[in-house]
């Protein structure tokens, strides 16, 4: 445990490999993410490993994640740093600054996660999970054992490898899809459309349950044309992968108006044309569950309140239900 993975040392110094961004550092020097840094010994030094700065008892649609036993409790904690920069970060206080937190051993992580009623797991999120790669590492498989989930809220930006690796302990991710402007990623956002866009398909093939999130800024990511363009790839990836269309406010170094709630709902009205489960976030609107073949309500939402939560592994009608829940979790193939 604590041991850096996914970097080499050169002849020019030390190159990280966990991201695209392929960080190459002189001993003292951190990487674009804050979390990681070359020592004195040309080997990688995590400063982030085990270091929490935002804990708390979260419902799982605030990730957001709503076919994920919908109405339950999870323990959902952060760190600091991120691999990319967005103007607009929500979360820049932790995102952007290094921090000194507290320690939390992932055997202490899974005793505190085990304390919480109800509590289906731990979800890695607040600032950017992927570069705490190997705590999550170590934490997931006493998760597991202890009949927890490992969740992921994620911008998806991670290179190949890594990524698969994490794909095989993580039960459910949602995804940041920020943009379907590759020129929007790199100058806004500081990274890379195509990745991001690989591994939600690498994450969906390795069976984790993965719904997305699309942040409408205003003014930079709200052209219709490129929003349908998006929804087609994601309907021709699952039209029953739940998108998440969220109004943004202003934070961190974007100054421009929050989104037009009616943006929102024509996003929704759009991407509804294509996929089955499609949600406005930050706005006070239906964000019920529906089946896709009787309408029928399925769950009820009010805010981050379930009101009705229908149980069982089929509609009434007779069609599969969408969820995560006791009927289809844990999966045989993804508990070894």
């Amino acid at each position: 445990m604590n041991k850096a993975r996914y970097y080499k040392q050169t002849d020019d110094g030390l190159l990280c490999l966990l991201c695209p961004h392929h960080c190459r550092l002189q001993p003292g020097q951190s990487g674009r993410c804050l979390s990681r840094g070359a020592a004195d010994d040309n080997s990688m030094q995590l400063y982030s490993y085990a270091r929490v700065i935002a804990a708390n008892v979260d419902p799982i649609e605030k990730k957001p994640l709503y076919h994920v036993f919908p109405g339950r409790p999870i323990y959902s904690i952060g760190s600091y740093g991120c691999n990319m920069h967005c103007r607009f970060c929500q979360n820049a206080d932790i995102s952007q600054k290094r921090h000194t937190g507290s320690e939390l051993t992932p055997q202490q992580l899974v005793v505190e996660a085990q304390s919480i009623k109800d509590n289906i797991g731990v979800a890695f999120t607040y600032n950017e999970p992927g570069i705490w790669f190997e705590y999550i590492c170590d934490c997931a498989p006493l998760l597991r054992q202890a009949g927890l989930m490992t969740v992921m809220v994620s911008n998806g930006y991670l290179s190949s490898e890594p990524w698969a690796e994490l794909c095989q302990y993580v039960d459910a991710m949602n995804i940041d899809l920020k943009s379907f402007n590759a020129d929007f990623y790199q100058k806004i956002c500081g990274g890379r459309l195509e990745t991001v866009k690989d591994n939600i398909i690498a994450a969906v093939k390795a069976g984790v349950h993965v719904e997305v999130t699309n942040l409408v800024v205003t003014g930079l990511n709200d052209n219709p044309a490129e929003f349908s363009e998006m929804v087609d790839w994601l309907a021709d990836l699952s039209d029953r992968l739940p998108l998440h269309i969220s109004r943004y406010f202003p934070r961190y170094l974007e100054a421009a108006p929050p989104t037009d709630p009616a943006v929102i709902d024509s996003f929704v009205a759009l991407a509804a044309k294509k996929l089955k489960f499609v949600y406005p976030g930050n706005v006070a609107v239906s964000q019920d569950t529906l089946c896709p073949a009787c309408k029928s309500v399925l769950v009820k939402r009010h805010a981050y309140e379930v009101m009705l939560n229908y149980r069982g592994a089929a509609c009434q009608c007779g069609e599969k239900l969408p969820f995560v829940d006791e009927n289809s979790w844990p999966r045989k193939e993804r508990m070894a």
